[in-house]
């Protein structure tokens, strides 16, 4: 084996385990406690994606970074990014207030939140794609 096709195979390797996830790490899609806001993921081409808010996430990138909503959170998040993605809320406390799906390249889903006004963190939970640079802000005014 030459040197370039084990190079090769070894970057394949650590990008495949880099984007492989465990049970443990995915966020939840919805909010199951009664006590927190309902959140909910739904297709792109639903009723709910008709007034979301376009979210691109990318390697590795959120566009916009930072997105500011009144009312209802609705966005519609595409992955344009040839990895595996998601895009999940937070609050301050690091509590998972809604998420969609892994999304591959080029799938497409909504997620909509009730949330109370306030700043919150839009991020990739997948391991390591936050600290690569998925993170903005999402500030929901009323």
């Amino acid at each position: 084996m030459n040197l370039k096709t084990l190079t090769a195979s070894a970057l394949l390797v650590v990008a495949v385990a880099a984007c492989g996830s465990s049970a443990g790490t995915s966020a939840p899609s919805s909010v199951t406690a009664s006590s927190a806001p309902a959140a909910s993921a739904a297709p792109a081409g639903s009723a709910a994606a008709t007034n979301a808010t376009p979210v691109t996430v990318k390697d590795f990138a959120l566009d916009p970074k930072d997105v500011s909503v009144a009312g209802t959170v609705s966005l519609a998040v595409t992955n344009a990014g040839p990895t595996v993605h998601n895009v999940t809320i937070r609050d301050a406390s690091g509590k998972v207030l809604g998420a969609t799906k892994d999304l591959t390249s080029g799938q497409s889903e909504t997620l909509t939140a009730d949330l109370p006004a306030g700043s919150y963190i839009l991020f990739c939970s997948l391991p390591g794609h936050e600290s690569l640079g998925i993170k903005g802000t999402l500030t929901v005014t009323q």
